[in-house]
């Protein structure tokens, strides 16, 4: 079954989602963890896999981690946030309806997204409940992947050299996506099965991501992929950052997809 790897940070008794998968999953899902934890979260949890150093950041530990899986392994996986609930969304009586992801529909899950793996996916996630699903259900192609992510090991390990994974350090997941569209590699996003991120937690990536953090990996983005991304400014509700004006992006990804399609094109002509 296609391993689940969750990179977690100073949340070791606050796990939302190993506890959100089904029981009889959890014997496929590893928990990533820097060294200052590793004795304790192997005190906790069966699989443990134990980053290079302490206090790398997120660009550093998801490619640790996806390079562990996808070159030294050679295993589709896939990527979550270690905060994540998951829900189902149906339809009944003509109206779409939202349930909590029970062990039989996460199964199903599994089972469609590996589906989707072996018939050339390279990239792709669930949905957030943040959109609304209706207009993308049951899943929509080359879209915005929040907090998850899983990937084709065979597929990504001819292109790994091809990507810069350091590249926007705190929108790293929103850069490597638009490499990818860009190069031509569709994905694809759940809204059938979709995750909920909750609110804000203490430990995590709130360790040290401040709103400049946020802000200056905003820049960094758009200064990266001047096409595709655009700035505003949005004041922030709630959480830390209340009441702060934090920079937003609104990501073109169909039109980087686009992009790629035109340049092989013009280069066949």
């Amino acid at each position: 079954m296609l391993p689940i790897v969750i990179p977690t940070l100073k949340r070791l008794h606050k796990q939302l989602t190993f506890y959100n998968i089904p029981e009889s999953y959890r014997q496929n899902i590893t928990l990533v963890v820097q060294p200052q934890e590793e004795e304790k979260a192997k005190s906790m949890f069966d699989n443990v896999f134990v980053l290079s150093d302490d206090d790398i950041g997120m660009a550093k530990t998801k490619y640790e981690l996806v390079y562990e899986w996808i070159i030294n392994r050679k295993q589709n996986f896939w990527y979550m946030d270690d905060d994540l609930k998951f829900l189902y969304n149906y339809y009944s009586d003509g109206k779409l309806k939202k349930k909590t992801l029970d062990e039989e529909t996460f199964y199903q899950m599994i089972t469609e997204t590996e589906n989707w793996l072996s018939n050339g996916i390279v990239h792709g996630s669930s949905g957030t409940v943040w959109t609304m699903p209706e207009q993308n259900y049951p899943w929509t192609s080359n879209s915005r992947m929040n907090g998850n992510c899983f990937f084709n090991a065979k597929m990504l390990d001819e292109i790994w050299n091809d990507i810069d994974w350091f590249a926007c350090c705190g929108a790293e997941d929103f850069s490597v996506n638009l490499q990818l569209l860009i190069k031509g590699y569709e994905n694809r996003v759940w809204y059938k099965y979709v995750n909920d991120p909750g609110q804000y937690q203490e430990g995590g990536c709130a360790t040290y991501r401040d709103i400049e953090y946020h802000n200056n990996s905003m820049r960094e983005l758009q200064a990266k992929f001047p096409s595709f991304v655009v700035l505003r400014d949005k004041l922030v509700k709630n959480g830390p950052w209340r009441d702060k004006t934090k920079l937003a992006a609104t990501i073109s990804w169909k039109k980087a997809y686009e992009s790629s399609q035109k340049n092989t094109l013009d280069n066949f002509l």
